[in-house]
């Protein structure tokens, strides 16, 4: 989560350019990444040590909670706050990468 932070960090310092507005929705596409990674993480792990059947069921719960979040906050953040939309879609973009790149990492 911290590599996600400073990459969202980074791309939210080249939105300054654009002023301030791009620059904060960059961070916040970012802090939805995040977030929806810890609601999965979160989720999965509620259970703790179970029958596979069950784990199963908390990886489909886990991954539908992070999409209704992403909906959400796609949806607050654009049509409620009306927050700049590419800096805002890079953000997401850029933290989901991120996620991606630790993750081929750490394997």
């Amino acid at each position: 989560m911290t590599f996600q932070f400073g990459v969202v960090a980074l791309v939210g310092l080249g939105f300054c350019v654009s002023g301030w507005q791009a620059a904060t929705a960059a961070w916040a596409g970012g802090a939805v990444i995040a977030a929806g990674n810890a609601l999965f993480a979160w989720r999965l792990f509620a259970d703790g040590i179970a029958p596979t059947r069950r784990i199963a069921r908390s990886v489909y719960a886990a991954e539908a909670l992070k999409w209704a979040w992403l909906a959400l906050a796609l949806y607050l953040a654009i049509a409620v706050i009306k927050l700049p939309f590419l800096p805002f879609v890079a953000g997401i973009a850029a933290a989901q990468v991120a996620f991606w790149i630790s993750l081929a990492v750490i394997r």
